[in-house]
């Protein structure tokens, strides 16, 4: 190597550093600040705390899976670890872009890159991993308030909202899979200028034709993700309180709330998800008097933040790399 591109490299790995401490620094600063006070003094049970931070962070490892096994299906070699380390770069960024799906983008970007020749089919892996994602949590939802016994009314709308959107996504998926080689998609590579993109894209959409046991994998997958996150507040808050609302409570709470934290209001959703889990705790009756939904929220909080470090270190460290991938 020579002295100019040992500079160069050392330069790059400054460059790396100074961005990882800058990102730190706003996870930090994001960290929401109210009732801290309260969260400070409050016992606590560290072992639930320690498995709530493990199933959150299986729940993003089974969302990397799923993404691999979406890139693998559209024919791009992409091995495990790499899909792990870009999947990191995608938790890491979305934790400081405006909503939670931001990092997204960069993912895409980054994966692209590694993959030329298949850019247009990263792009629509990315985008479709992320839509199967979002159908993952609008089932738990859905599926979890039918079990309600009485629903206030703004309960009910969440419910009969997350049951469309169910039916349209699961349907959607049906019908590509049965009658997918029927859509007309050629027109769209008429279209100026972005055309032979589009087609292409629209064309990876159609990996799910007559391959039930893919949508079965990918739908699966989802649901496990949420309820691994679900369940990571069920031991955030009984690792806080004794008395707490139920498993169920979480369950028919703790999806429609996150689904709020993926509109583009806040860097990462911060601040949106919290209020929305207080808020949404409210609607049910014989809530415990001292329980805090926002302090349990941002405990949660925390633990993404974790995964985000983690990411972080996984990415910049260039561990994947160092990983023989296909």
């Amino acid at each position: 190597m020579t002295p100019q591109n040992k500079l160069t490299a050392r330069l790059i790995a400054f460059a790396k550093l100074a961005i990882l401490v800058l990102i730190v620094r706003w996870l930090i600063v994001t960290f929401p600040a109210k009732d801290w006070d309260a969260l400070v003094s409050q016992e606590k049970n560290w072992w639930l705390l320690v498995a709530a931070f493990l199933m959150v962070l299986l729940a993003h490892l089974i969302s990397y899976w799923r993404w691999h096994v979406l890139v693998n299906a559209l024919g791009v070699p992409f091995g495990l670890a790499k899909a792990v380390q870009l999947g990191f770069l995608g938790t890491l960024l979305n934790s400081i872009s405006v909503g939670s799906v931001g990092g997204d983008v960069f993912k895409a970007i980054e994966a692209a890159r590694k993959a030329e020749a298949k850019r247009a089919e990263i792009v629509a892996s990315v985008l479709v991993d992320r839509a199967v994602g979002l159908l993952g949590l609008v089932l738990v939802a859905g599926i979890s308030l039918s079990f309600a016994s009485t629903l206030s009314a703004r309960m009910t709308w969440i419910w009969a909202g997350a049951l469309l959107l169910s039916a349209i996504g699961v349907g959607g998926l049906v019908a590509i899979v049965i009658f997918g080689h029927r859509f007309p998609l050629n027109w769209l590579a008429k279209i100026p200028l972005l055309g032979k993109v589009l087609y292409r894209i629209a064309r990876s959409c159609m990996i799910f034709q007559g391959r039930p046991t893919l949508v079965t994998q990918l739908l699966v997958s989802s649901i496990l993700v949420h309820v691994c996150l679900t369940l990571g507040c069920v031991l955030v808050s009984n690792s806080l309180y004794s008395d707490c609302p139920t498993v169920g409570q979480h369950f028919m709470t703790i999806p429609p709330a996150m689904a709020a934290a993926t509109l583009p209001i806040t860097p990462g959703g911060v601040g949106v998800q919290e209020m929305a889990i207080q808020s949404l705790f409210q609607e049910w009756p014989n809530l415990p008097t001292d329980y805090s939904g926002l302090i349990m929220a941002s405990v949660f909080r925390g633990l993404l933040l974790g995964v985000a470090l983690i990411g972080a270190i996984y990415y910049f460290l260039g561990i994947g790399n160092r990983i023989t991938t296909k």
